[in-house]
């Protein structure tokens, strides 16, 4: 299997997989159509499948265009009026795809949007916006309740998991997370090495499951340094993870970003 990463706008990047001795590919989130087109001419690909994870635009606006050059794409995507997906999936689906030797579970991971979903196979994840490195989504629908749910899901998938989301955030929400746990020796760890990557034009995605358990503040609500540093910011008592996850949001929505 290869995963080539496409970048695109200012800080997305769209995923494209296709296997070695097939020239078919799948496309995860196009968000435009042109890089897209490009990566498959580059590689000698015919599109045949496109997953959509929500119906933000920088997501799908490419798929239009996509259809009219590959007119037989099958385009999967969870149940929304504003999502081009002519295969309705849910969660705990499996898709098989002909495209590849693999097939793919679906997560409901809705929190960002109300019908955000992810897609999971050989231990990666296409999350879309519902996890960055280091950080998580906004609720622009969902509930605060609805993404840590989300998050606890994909807390609880096995530690080698890859983290294919799809934002280059990580240093910007390494700056949040240093307030929030600043002695933590990982994470001041991390950040040079974040710094060093991008400093060479690279990515600093994807990026494993098992570092973000390390690091990232929105995965660590049962973390007592990030319990106390909640507790002491906002000078309350919170009895429960799901509110440690809210309050951290709030904190980084309201006077961080």
């Amino acid at each position: 299997m290869n995963i080539i990463q496409i970048p695109a706008f200012t800080d997305n990047y769209f995923w494209l997989m296709f296997e070695d001795n097939k020239k078919s590919a799948v496309v995860v989130d196009p968000g435009d159509h042109a890089p897209v087109i490009k990566s498959l001419k580059d590689n000698n690909l015919e599109l045949t499948d496109i997953l959509i994870t929500h119906h933000h635009n920088d997501h799908i606006g490419g798929v239009p265009e996509l259809k009219k050059v590959f007119p037989k794409v099958n385009i999967f995507g969870p149940l929304d009026s504003r999502i081009p997906a002519d295969n309705i999936v849910k969660d705990e689906d499996i898709i098989k795809l002909d495209s590849l030797y693999e097939e793919f579970r679906v997560l409901d991971v809705r929190g960002h949007t109300n019908s955000h979903i992810a897609y999971y196979f050989d231990k990666k994840l296409f999350c879309g916006d519902t996890l960055f490195s280091c950080g998580c989504g906004r609720l622009f629908e969902g509930t605060h309740n609805d993404m840590h749910r989300a998050l606890t899901k994909i807390k609880n998938l096995p530690k080698e998991t890859m983290i294919y989301c799809a934002h280059e955030y990580t240093l910007d929400n390494i700056g949040f997370a240093k307030i929030l746990d600043p002695e933590n020796s990982e994470l001041l760890n991390r950040e040079r090495e974040v710094k060093s990557i991008l400093k060479k034009g690279e990515y600093t995605v994807p990026s494993l499951l098992a570092n973000e358990l390390k690091i990232n503040p929105f995965l660590r609500f049962d973390n007592k340094n990030i319990i106390n540093s909640v507790q002491k910011h906002f000078n309350i008592k919170i009895s429960n993870e799901a509110e440690i996850f809210k309050y951290t949001r709030e904190w980084k929505d309201n006077e961080y970003d």
